[in-house]
């Protein structure tokens, strides 16, 4: 149910993109596969089929999207690195699964820039600090208050060690003051059924996946990680209202295996930055909260390297390891 909530209004994402115009030109006429190292359901997944159905549109070919879940990300993005360059395995990630599982696996089984074609970076996205209806808690500061008077009863849910819910979420708790607990899950879908559930009390998940449940009463939106508050949720504050300096955004790109030719790399490229320009997509994702980037290899590749050095400093301090 959360699944088809989460997808109404865009009819046919689950299905195959169809192929586009006769006329659109790609090396080879196969398939391509769009690999979703996360579970169906949860933002990932609703993008990765809005860019499978748009790219495919695009080139003449069919895209097919291919959820490879676990590790955080890390199994299916080892998949697509050692794929065959040719234009036909993609991958469609959160900065994440390359900035973070590097540092936290000691075989992630992948180098983000030494193993990866990157094509584009397509979008970012503030994370929300939701929380169970039930919960005591209606603004930042009493959830606060909360998780000072009794320690370790608040649990929250993250999707992955180093993912962008955890670490935010061991940000805030650092920051904050506050002993919370982790609860680790394969993909947001599963754990914002058990927010829902009232299972776990609090989470940082991506607005998009999130706004359905908000809009819908089902959970509760306390603050928005970014620099200002989001235009879909005008009347919730940002984190760092409270907590100053807290502000946080996740970004998602599309990659190749390294190795891929250029011709093949600059048709996929620009191919992609059109649909990120897409009118259509762009409403899509601006009604959910995101902001376009539509962002080449060369904004890719520094925005992996900058990350990446941001990420890996967190991690020693927070001293986070993977289970």
């Amino acid at each position: 149910m959360l699944r088809q909530t989460f997808l109404r209004g865009l009819p046919g994402l689950a299905i195959l993109a169809a192929a586009g115009p006769a006329h659109a030109q790609f090396p080879g006429s196969a398939n391509i596969s769009l690999v979703m190292p996360y579970p169906p359901g949860g933002l990932g997944d609703y993008l990765a089929r809005l860019v499978a159905k748009k790219l495919g549109e695009e080139l003449g070919v069919s895209v097919v999207v291919e959820n490879k879940p676990g590790a955080n990300g890390a199994i299916g993005a080892a998949v697509v690195a050692n794929a065959k360059p040719d234009g036909h395995t993609l991958m469609c990630v959160p900065a994440s699964t390359l900035t973070s599982n590097p540092w936290l696996m000691k075989n992630v089984g992948y180098d983000p820039l030494k193993n990866f074609t990157p094509l584009a970076r397509l979008i970012e996205f503030p994370n929300v600090l939701l929380v169970n209806p039930d919960f005591p808690a209606k603004t930042v500061q009493e959830l606060i208050d909360v998780a000072r008077r009794k320690p370790a009863s608040v649990n929250y849910g993250s999707v992955g060690v180093g993912s962008s819910t955890h670490l935010q979420a061991e940000m805030f708790k650092r920051a904050a003051g506050i002993d919370i607990v982790n609860i680790t899950y394969r993909g947001s879908a599963p754990a914002l059924q058990d927010l829902v559930a009232g299972q776990v009390q609090m989470m940082f998940d991506n607005l998009p996946s999130a706004f359905p449940l908000i809009s819908g009463g089902k959970v509760r939106a306390l603050a928005v990680t970014g620099a200002r508050p989001s235009p879909v949720l005008p009347d919730v504050p940002t984190v760092a209202s409270v907590v100053p300096g807290f502000v946080e955004v996740t970004w998602w790109a599309i990659l190749a295996p390294a190795g891929l030719p250029a011709d093949v790399t600059r048709k996929l490229s620009d191919s992609l930055q059109k649909v990120a320009k897409d009118p259509d997509f762009g409403k899509l994702m601006s009604d959910r909260g995101g902001v376009i980037v539509a962002g080449g290899p060369d904004d890719l590749r520094a925005a992996i390297r900058s990350e990446t050095e941001k990420t890996g400093k967190l991690i020693k301090e927070l001293g986070i390891t993977a289970q």
